[in-house]
């Protein structure tokens, strides 16, 4: 699990998005910039790694591992904890990561403490579901398959 959490630091950082207060509580999500949707509380749900061939793998997190949340404030900031289901049937803390986040010309820029900044590359917003990740070349799928990339999809609650 320590490998899997590494590697999901490592998305993590590609977590954070830009400041903004909303200019109303009514908007709706078409009238809202993509900071303004960003700027909440998140729940994993699952991790996804595809290939331009057409495969992909998908993993649905635990109702345990659900229990973490990346918050992400107007200010900046997010924080991400995440949980794990150790023997025992024990949910516990697993971690936390935090960090800074903005947006430069569309683009998703993020860091982590203690790392220097880093481009998300795949950011997608739609309604209440959040996917974050990286385009990877050199993600396992084939020498042909230069178009993959992996992502955390999210719910905003």
């Amino acid at each position: 699990m320590k490998t899997k959490h590494a590697f999901f630091l490592g998305l993590l950082i590609s977590f954070i998005l830009c400041p903004g207060c909303s200019k109303s509580d009514d908007a709706t999500d078409a009238e809202k910039t993509l900071e303004e949707q960003f700027i909440g509380i998140w729940k994993p749900i699952k991790f996804v790694a595809a290939c331009s061939s057409g495969s992909s793998e998908t993993e649905i997190y635990s109702t345990c591992e659900q229990t973490g949340r990346l918050t992400i404030d107007a200010n900046g900031n997010w924080a991400e904890t995440y949980f794990y289901e150790y023997t025992d049937n024990m949910c516990e803390e697993d971690g936390v990561s935090n960090g800074t986040w903005k947006i430069v010309n569309g683009k998703l820029i993020v860091n982590e403490s203690e790392f220097e900044e880093a481009e998300v590359t795949f950011f997608e917003i739609s309604g209440n579901t959040l996917k974050v990740g990286q385009y990877d070349d050199d993600y396992p799928c084939g020498a042909d398959d230069t178009s993959s990339y992996y992502y955390q999809e999210y719910i905003k609650i």
